[in-house]
């Protein structure tokens, strides 16, 4: 009988609202009607499913919901769940669903790594259902979760390039977003080390990232490509395009300006002293 509750649970949710739905229609008939023996302990209070699991009204929640389930697929992609992933997701969680109900969400989240998650088809109802811009920023935020150990695994890249694909993002902008990602996660040890060796290098004379890759252009761009490319990188982190995301894509959008910023001022730098 639990498993026809979860999976009768899982159904409805598919007819309402897609895959997506049926994932968190079937965490909630697990919760309902877990597999036990006669012998095991009363079940735990039932998690409540999202407000809106997703239907594309704009809301924070349907937002929310959506990313939880790109948030699975990323943090399980390596086979294991990083402490420093879950701190980041669980600060996410509580900051935008309250304590209670984050705690509740993340117990959702927590089964939902566990469940098989056709990425395709959710992608595809992510992007039939909401913007590029909310997109991107779904993506970025992605980056930054499986960025938290300071690594990204080769198999954390496949399944962000997999969503990145499916969700039909540019890929001047994947690879833009990778480079600022994947540089950033050996920024900590690197300035660890300048600071050992007592380095008076500028921020920019010690930059030793690609500035060129997280603008997501080629060095052979002209001056006027690179102002082009910083403006369109720069419109897509101003906190107008991010006021109504979490306070952690906020956050993680002004980190990436800062990135933007640096690389812009680099390339200006280095081709002034050439001139």
């Amino acid at each position: 009988m639990a498993k026809f509750t979860r999976y009768l649970f899982a159904g409805l949710g598919w007819a309402i609202a897609g895959p997506i739905g049926a994932l968190l229609g079937y965490v909630l008939g697990k919760s309902i009607a877990p597999d036990k023996n006669p012998t095991d302990t009363p079940d735990a209070p039932p998690l409540h499913t999202p407000h809106s699991p997703y239907r594309d009204s704009g809301s924070q929640a349907d937002f929310n919901a959506a990313l939880m389930v790109l948030i699975a697929a990323v943090m399980k992609a390596d086979g294991v769940v990083k402490r420093s992933e879950l701190t980041l997701v669980k600060q996410f969680l509580l900051t935008n669903y309250g304590e209670q109900r984050g705690k509740e969400m993340l117990g959702i989240l927590r089964q939902m790594v566990d469940a098989d998650i056709p990425l395709d088809q959710v992608c595809q109802q992510i992007k039939v259902n909401t913007a590029y811009d909310t997109r991107y920023h779904m993506l970025d935020f992605l980056f930054a979760i499986a960025a938290a150990d300071a690594e990204l695994h080769p198999a954390e890249i496949n399944t962000l390039h997999r969503i990145a694909s499916r969700l039909g993002i540019a890929t001047t902008d994947y690879l833009s977003m990778h480079a600022r990602h994947a540089a950033a996660t050996g920024s900590q040890s690197q300035r660890s080390q300048s600071h050992q060796q007592g380095s008076n290098r500028s921020s920019t004379a010690a930059y030793n990232k690609d500035p060129y890759r997280v603008l997501g252009i080629d060095s052979s761009a002209t001056d006027d490509e690179v102002r082009r490319a910083y403006r369109r990188m720069a419109m897509k982190y101003h906190p107008d395009r991010v006021a109504g995301m979490s306070e952690e894509i906020q956050r993680n959008a002004a980190q990436q300006m800062q990135e933007i910023n640096q690389a812009y001022e680099v390339i200006k730098s280095r081709r002034q002293s050439l001139k």
